[in-house]
């Protein structure tokens, strides 16, 4: 079983992805965007303020969650993202041209449409507080735009996702009764 968290910062994406990967005795995917940090070295203001950086950055990032989640295929997964995230804060902070949307867009479908989530799970935003921890940012509109952004590209693809709510108890609770477990 294959399933993926997808909202806005400060969702509780990785709270419930951690408990479920336990509940549920399936492999974590961890948010690869701090892996890459971590490796680079630099922070999220560093990158924004390099065109080129920030967009070798989230290519980068897109690269290892296909990765992982590929490295998983057979057994499963629970991701603290998905690839339509990626595509989102690539198209949120990247410098557009056509032909670097229509790349990125294109790898993420190719990998969804060959490897599909069992269950993608989406989290509104406004049931946790925003923490800003230099990944995060505490500014709620941003995050009401990415909020946004992530509707709009599901939406558009026809991507099938399940939104729970609540605290932890309660989103656990909706996600196991959703995979009928």
């Amino acid at each position: 079983m294959k399933i993926a968290l997808i909202g806005a910062s400060s969702t509780g994406k990785s709270s419930l992805a951690e408990r479920l990967s336990r509940e549920l005795s399936l492999p974590l995917i961890r948010e690869q965007a701090r892996v890459v940090l971590a490796e680079l070295g630099k922070t999220l203001a560093e990158l924004r303020a390099d065109d080129m950086a920030i967009v070798s950055f989230q290519n980068r990032v897109l690269d290892y969650q296909i990765a992982s989640e590929l490295e998983c295929a057979d057994t499963g997964f629970i991701s603290d993202r998905s690839v339509f995230d990626n595509l989102t804060l690539f198209l949120r902070h990247c410098p557009l041209t056509p032909h670097g949307v229509e790349t990125y867009t294109n790898r993420v479908l190719a990998h969804f449409r060959k490897f599909p989530y069992d269950y993608l799970i989406y989290l509104r935003p406004g049931e946790f507080p925003v923490a800003n921890d230099g990944v995060r940012t505490a500014d709620p509109f941003y995050q009401a735009q990415v909020d946004g952004m992530i509707l709009a590209i599901l939406r558009l693809f026809s991507v099938p996702f399940h939104e729970v709510h609540g605290d932890i108890d309660q989103r656990v609770r909706e996600v196991r009764r959703l995979v009928g477990k």
